[in-house]
């Protein structure tokens, strides 16, 4: 926790060897009782195609807590990468920070249940179970709190199904598992996304996100797959022949907080975040729909062939990798399996 009076006390404790959290030097954080230092990936380039909701959670924040809080955020991974940002999490060199869900699975591995190919039939559905108890009482809180994490329930962005693009270099578009074959897939660190590309002929292959725009170009990779969104802010679109809305899975950002951290504030201050959290994700979903639908307009005006599944191609993509086989019966049980069931229930 940040205050007035621990900032007063930076000195000493830097001759302590201690780990310091950012500190922000505006008239705002000399104003504000606690800060909260907010790292992302996303900058300015996001805002039209990516709708984080983290400027609005913040004005929110911030008026609810009547000026006992300031959030502030950091753009474009100024404070690291999304495999960075959660250690400086846990270790409260910062607050709070926003990353994807593929991305926190090595910090909360029930989150890997969110991967399963085809368990979430629309955005809707997803995000209706968001907001019910089946999130909420779950260990998709519960993990992340056991390992020094505060997880905002309501504070997702949900950039809707990912996509299969393929690069200009790779000159194909995906409409059946088989023609993967050959197709060098860039992939997360996501066990559930690596078995879902083992499942089809494709080579998936692992490079940093940083990277990925170069590989398409170079040939090093041939296709990805990511959310709409993401493609788009990053321009890795750019690179892109075509693009297949193929709905394995989705991609959503999840926001947490240093546990110790949000635990030591009051319990206004405390509302005043949750509540935010709350408020932020409906305004979220209601911006990434319309950016969603102008995402498309983009890309098929750039030359991209944007393909969506038939419904006889989602057929064959579920025979082969669909979430009710066997060959996931191993990961339910290490993921939790009755998590998975209730979800699965809500869903069929």
């Amino acid at each position: 926790m940040i205050s007035r009076r621990n900032v007063l006390k930076t000195g000493t404790a830097a001759l302590a060897g201690l780990a310091l959290p950012y500190v922000a030097t505006t008239a705002s954080a000399a104003k504000a009782d606690y800060v909260m230092t907010f790292g992302h990936t996303f900058g300015d380039a996001t805002k039209d195609y990516m709708a984080t909701g983290l400027n609005f959670f913040k004005e929110r924040a911030e008026k609810y807590a009547g000026g006992k809080l300031l959030v502030d955020i950091h753009e474009a991974g100024s404070l690291g990468g999304q495999t960075v940002l959660p250690q400086k999490v846990l270790t409260n060199a910062i607050q709070a920070c926003q990353l994807s869900t593929q991305n926190f699975t090595p910090y909360a591995s029930v989150y890997n249940l969110l991967d399963f190919p085809f368990l979430f039939p629309s955005n809707e559905k997803f995000e209706e179970i968001l907001a019910s108890d089946v999130f909420v009482d779950s260990d998709l809180i519960k993990e992340p709190e056991s390992k020094g994490f505060k997880v905002l329930p309501g504070m997702w962005s949900n950039a809707g199904h990912r996509v299969i693009g393929v690069s200009k270099v790779a000159d194909k578009v995906i409409k059946m598992p088989d023609d993967l074959d050959g197709i060098k897939i860039r992939v997360t660190g996501s066990k559930v996304e690596q078995q879902v590309f083992k499942l089809t002929p494709a080579n998936p292959v692992s490079i940093a996100w940083g990277e990925t725009y170069q590989a398409l170009q170079q040939g090093a990779a041939d296709a990805l797959n990511v959310g709409l969104g993401p493609l788009t802010a990053t321009k890795i679109y750019e690179t892109l022949g075509s693009a297949t809305m193929s709905q394995i899975s989705l991609n959503c950002h999840i926001t947490v907080l240093n546990k110790k951290w949000f635990d030591k504030l009051p319990s206004d201050v405390q509302g005043a975040i949750m509540k935010a959290a709350a408020e932020s994700f409906e305004y979220q979903k209601e911006k990434q729909s319309t950016a969603n639908e102008k995402i498309v307009k983009l890309w098929e005006s750039s030359g991209i062939k944007v393909h969506t599944l038939s419904d006889d191609e989602k057929k064959a993509w579920s025979a082969i990798a669909g979430h009710k086989l066997p060959v996931w019966d191993e990961f339910k049980n290490r993921y939790g399996k009755d998590l998975y069931e209730r979800i699965a229930g809500m869903t069929s």
